[in-house]
This record gives structure tokens, sequence and C-alpha cells, in this order.
């Protein structure tokens, strides 16, 4: 069942499957085809199970959240499950999906407001840019902020914006401050992207969500704690401006921001035939990934390999900066002075909204007679060379001694145990959900097994009792412990109990006279304790290690009757 059948654009539509049978075990339900139409969440779980003239009967309920993703008649097909070879389906459900409703209008009592219709709310989300226009490969910052005034149950999940159309970097961290709206103080979560729009045109920033449950909200034994809501932002368009067209200078391939480029020579003096290496470093504020290589002058003296690119970013106060380096090998092929002509890069400035180019200086390289020990000694140095095309990356050849290298990482033993890696993942999550199960289906089992823990952990607080000298606390807690226990394993509940009362219900239970009689003595002991401190002489040691063994033996018993 739904809900409701008619549901708006911005609501939320509450979707409810009940199995019900004479079962131990309820089949998890298949859900129908839901997506695109609709985003699905979770809302939770719970069981119901019952005793009859002796027949056993059990019902399951699964709740799920609705959210619709466009206007329109739809039918929710049947969720179906699998039983003993049979197949139970229910009827399909038509709903109407329309439009948004106005903002402030409260049409439905799932929505949640958002944006600026979210002020004095105890929990929402903005989203915001710095700029609504920018030229193609600007920065643009995108900010989104979560504010609060109210405890969660847990830490909420955040769904980013969808960027489609953008070139995204993440600025690091997240800023934390406080900030006060219509008198009242809020706690507020920034986090800050950087954009930069790939083509010129109209684009769109998606909605970003943010799902979380509130701290005291009611909850069922089966269900986690807290109703979980979901909020979501208005999403935002850009106008990403096309680079202007007037004063683009000659050799403009792209690059935007602002930049400046560096040239240096590896040596200032080499042997004609010998390599040299150009480094270009480009430094500045922009999109530095999306810098191209400046393009080189025609060097006829010199045969020229690329080497190697390489960059890096960074991004202190919210802005994209960086350098980024180009190596090129020059091989000279003459002897003589040489003079590599300084090198442009046309760039486009958006702060200034003009074109710039930055340029090197030229540098000069004394080329001396070929080495007499080189490859290519004796043979006649060619002159007027021309520059076709572009050959392979020049090979510097390593010094030392070669390493054997290790075996492939595929034949090494420490591989292949880590292939079973997935299967041991898939066996502990099947392991903790039939835990779950069992523990949602009977929950005196979840207390019979989480009860040693639970009183080990008071018996360690018991010692510290002791130790400090408070025989009343002490007896209180033993007291305390052992009659827990006594509920959790063996059921009996024990507190309030005369001891009389509680002798008759140990031996009901099967308990043993071992286990009777240290339960008795050791209440006993504690009642003298609290009661008549100040006649009666209590050795707190030696009443904890009674304890332990009343817990011990309880133990041992209550697992041969289970």
């Amino acid at each position: 069942m739904v809900d409701r059948t008619r549901v708006e654009l911005n609501g939320r539509l509450g979707y409810t499957i009940t199995v019900r049978g004479t079962m131990r075990s309820v089949p998890e339900p298949k859900l129908p085809e839901l997506e695109p139409a609709f985003t699905v969440y979770s809302s939770g779980s719970s069981t119901n199970m019952s005793w009859v003239n002796g027949q056993m009967s059990s019902s399951k309920t699964w709740n799920f959240t609705l959210v619709p993703q466009t206007t329109g008649p739809f039918t929710i097909g049947p969720a179906e499950i699998e039983f003993e070879g049979s197949v139970y389906r229910t009827e399909p459900i038509d709903v109407e999906v329309v439009g948004r409703a106005p903002a402030g209008g409260g049409s439905t009592a799932e929505r949640e407001p958002t944006g600026a219709e979210s002020q004095g709310r105890d929990v929402f989300i903005t989203t915001s840019v710095d700029k609504r226009e920018a030229y193609v490969d600007e920065q643009i910052t995108l900010s989104f902020r979560f504010y609060r005034r109210v405890s969660l149950w847990d830490q909420p999940r955040y769904e980013a914006a969808d960027v489609t159309g953008f070139w995204v970097e993440d600025l690091p961290g997240e800023d934390r401050f406080t900030e006060t709206i219509d008198g009242k103080d809020y706690v507020v979560i920034e986090l800050k992207t950087a954009l930069f729009g790939a083509a010129a045109g109209e684009a769109t920033i998606g909605p970003a969500r943010l799902t979380y449950r509130l701290e005291g909200e009611p909850f069922t034994f089966f269900s986690r704690p807290g109703r979980e809501r979901v909020l979501e932002t208005d999403p935002i368009t850009i106008d990403v401006l096309p680079l202007p067209t007037i004063g683009r200078p000659d050799g403009f391939d792209g690059a935007v921001g602002s930049y400046k480029m560096t040239a240096s020579l590896e040596s200032a003096r080499v042997a004609a035939l010998d390599p040299v290496t150009l480094t270009l470093t480009i430094s500045g504020t922009g999109n530095i990934s999306t810098v191209p290589a400046p393009e080189l002058p025609e060097l006829p003296d010199f045969r020229v390999y690329e080497s190697s690119t390489s960059s890096s970013t960074s991004k202190e106060g919210g802005v994209v900066r960086g350098s980024k380096t180009f190596e090129y090998v020059l091989v000279p092929q003459a002897e003589g002075t040489r003079t590599i002509p300084a090198l442009e890069l046309p760039h486009f400035d958006p702060t200034t909204e003009t074109y710039q180019v930055a340029r090197t200086t030229p540098l000069t390289l004394a080329v001396t007679a070929p080495s007499s020990t080189g490859p290519d000694a004796g043979a006649p140095v060619p002159s007027g060379i021309t520059r076709v095309g572009r050959d392979i990356r020049y090979i510097r050849e390593p010094g030392g001694v070669l390493e054997v290298a290790a075996a492939p990482v595929h034949r090494r033993a420490s591989f292949l145990w880590l292939q079973a890696l997935p299967l041991i993942a898939v066996a502990v999550a099947w392991l903790y959900r039939r835990r779950r199960d069992r523990f949602a289906a009977d929950s005196g089992l979840e207390r019979y097994v989480r009860a040693p823990g639970r009183a080990r952990r008071e018996l360690q607080e018991a010692r510290r009792l002791a130790a400090a000298g408070n025989t009343a606390q002490l007896c209180t807690a033993l007291a305390r412990v052992v009659t827990d226990f006594l509920a959790d394993r063996l059921s009996i509940p024990a507190r309030g109990m005369t001891m009389r009362d509680l002798e008759s219900a140990l031996r009901k239970a099967g308990a043993g006279d071992e286990v009777t009689e240290c339960v008795k003595r050791l209440l006993s002991e504690c009642d003298l304790g609290r009661f008549a401190a100040g006649t009666a002489s209590v050795d707190s040691s030696s009443l904890v290690d009674d304890a332990e063994r009343c817990l011990t033996l309880i133990e041992k018993r209550s697992r041969r009757r289970r």
C-alpha cells in the first residue's frame, strides 16, 4: 500500500509491503521496477510473531520512501515473494505525480523545504556559487552549506550535485562555524568545489541531497532510530560565456588564466651531437591541468625530442593555481653559438577580460666540437637540417647494474590470497545478516547471546568499586549483575523476588542445587553488605570472586538447557 495516490514532484510517497503467514522465516520481497520514475530509500522494517491455539503466525513489514523524479501518472507494479515453490504477488497501484508545490505551500507532511525556504528550520541545506556568468575554463566556486541546531542520530549522508559539463577540482577540507539566522544559532558545515565550464552555453548544476535522522524520534526494536528525512537543494543555472574573438592573438590554443612562463637550459655549453634538456615552466592562477604545451619555434640547428610533462596544483584560499613543466631534449647538429628564441604562451585572463602573452627570454647555447668518444665521432656534422616531423623521444641510458625483476604480481602467493578476500567479505556479510534476522525474530535470543559480555563489563566495574572500598555500591552492583544474568540466560525475572520465590523459580527452571545455593548465598551476603554495613564485615574481593563463580555456573547450566 501507499500513504497517498497523489503526490507533488517535491514530495515523498510512503510505500509499505507486508507479508503475513504461518511461517518461521519471512522471505525478502522482490521490489517492482521503480526507477527512474522514483528514487527509492529504505525506511526500515518490523517483525511480529504470535501463537494462537498452538499455531504460530508471523508478519513482517518493509517501509520505503519514494521520491518522484518526474510528473505524470505511474503504475507501481506488483511486489512478489517466493515461498515453498509458490510465488505471491501484490496488486499494482496507480499513483499520480503533479508539479512542484509553490514555496511555503506545505503541500505534504513529508516535504522538506530547502534553500531560502528553509530559513528558521532546525536542519536545512543550501548551495550557492560566487558567479552566475563565467568564461569557458574560468573558475566558479560552488559552496554547499549544512545548517543544524539539533542533534542527529548518526552521520548524515551527503550526495554531491551533478556537475556534468564542468571540469571539477575538489577544494580541500571543510569549514565549520556558527551562524545566527533569525535569532537562532546554527552549526554550519561548508564544502567547496571549484568548477570550470567545459564549453560555452547554458550549464546546470544539479541538486545536492542530504539524508539524515533526528535524535529523539520514536523507533521500534526492529527498525533504525528516527525517521529518515531527505533534503534537496534547487538546481543552479550557469551561463558559460565563449571567449571573445576581438583581440585574440595568433597561436592562441585555449589557455585561460593568469600565467607567466620561464625557460632554462640544462647547461650553457654542450658538445655537438650531445643532448641538452630545455625546460619550460608555466605557473599562475587557473585550471593549470588544461593548459596546452607552448608551440616551439623552428630550430633548424637542433633535433628536438619531447621528453616529459608534469604538473602540480595548489588550492589554498579556495583558488586553483599551480605550475606545469614541459621538457624537451635538444641535440645540436653543428658547433657554434646557437640561440633559442623567446617562446610565447597566448592566454585569456578572465580577471581583466583581455588576452595576454607570456614570454620567455632568449637562451644562448655554446656548442663545441663533437666529443671524440661519442657514437658519431669522426662522422661529418650535417648542416642545414630541416625538421620534417616528430621522432621518438630521446632514450637516456640508465647507469649502474640492472637488477633482476621480481616475479609478476599474478604469480605471487600474496596475490592469490587476495582473491579470497571478496569471498570472505560475502561470507561475513551473510553471517551478519543471518544473525541480525535471528535476533529480530527472537528478542530473547539476543539477550541470551549478549548477556556474557554485558556481565563481564559490569563485573569489571564491581572490581573497581571493591578496590575503592565502596561496599554498599559494590553489593548493589553484584546483586544487579547476577539477577540480570539469570533473567537473560534462564528467563527468570529475578529482580524484586523474595529469597523463597527466587529459590522456587530457580528449581522450576532446572538450575540445579549448585546454582541455587550459590545465588542464594551471594544475594544474602550482598543484602548484609548493603543494609548492615556498619555491623558486619564484608570481604569485597571474596564477594566479587563468589559472583564470578555464580555467573560461570549459570552460564554452564544455561548452555546445557539451550
